[in-house]
């Protein structure tokens, strides 16, 4: 692969992948001592995603970045596949976390999906709005090496549909709050949100195979627009008025 972006710090605190539970133990140095191996080889597999393809990735090389021996591994994960799986359900419950925290009784209001122009819209903060899908190009951007890895051929089998029944259930949850009725909607809602919900994985994954050439703000409003406006529209085959 000929990506050099660095990995992100899976040490620091903040970090959903530095937040797995500590077993409940009488002996805390032991529990110390694992959490941090678990880190060591959650950052050594991060960082050879960067160099090959996840099903190139062999537990002797990835013992040998961790430092640590093979038993050590094998006491902590059942192979590669274990590994990816359970990084990949802590990063999912982060990113859910997120979203249940936005959809919240006590969440302020959401901003209405805005009438973007054509042209790109100016740069904003990335948590100026954190009702829109911005939040999932900041998670996805955080993580990139892992998602553009996982995405590819080479990754997990089924991971590009966890990802997308993940957005689905997101979009259920969200999307009641911009006017969601599904018993106005003129073919059934489960079909319209799994067109949707690939749509935007395949979205998600051409930015992260382009090098996220645009940033989360920016990529999230074009989002927004292939949704309301559709993809004749983004090709210019369509005015912004539709036709009755």
């Amino acid at each position: 692969m000929s990506h050099t972006a660095q990995p992100p710090d899976f040490m620091r605190s903040d970090s959903p992948l530095s937040a797995s539970p500590l077993s409940e133990s009488t002996q805390p140095d032991l529990d110390v001592r694992s959490h941090r191996t678990r880190l060591q080889i959650r950052d050594a597999f991060m960082a050879l995603l960067l160099e090959k393809d996840f099903d190139r990735i062999t537990v002797s090389e990835l013992v040998k970045r961790a430092d640590i021996n093979r038993t050590t591994f094998y006491r902590h994960y059942a192979d590669i596949y274990d590994l990816a799986h359970r990084l990949t359900d802590i990063l999912f419950v982060d990113i859910n976390a997120q979203f249940n925290r936005l959809t919240a009784p006590d969440a302020p209001p959401p901003n209405p999906p805005p009438n973007l122009p054509s042209s790109p819209p100016p740069t904003q903060s990335p948590m100026s709005d954190p009702r829109d899908w911005e939040l999932l190009f900041i998670h996805v951007q955080e993580f990139a090496a892992f998602y553009r890895a996982m995405l590819q051929p080479g990754g997990i089998p089924g991971f590009r549909a966890r990802v997308e029944s993940v957005v689905v259930a997101q979009m259920e949850q969200l999307l009641p709050a911009y006017g969601l009725d599904p018993a106005a909607a003129p073919m059934p809602m489960t079909l319209a949100l799994h067109y949707i919900a690939a749509a935007q994985v395949g979205f998600m994954q051409w930015w992260l195979e382009n090098d996220m050439p645009f940033p989360p703000a920016q990529a999230a409003a074009h989002l927004r627009n292939l949704h309301l406006r559709g993809g004749l529209w983004a090709l210019g085959m369509q005015k912004d008025t539709p036709p009755p």
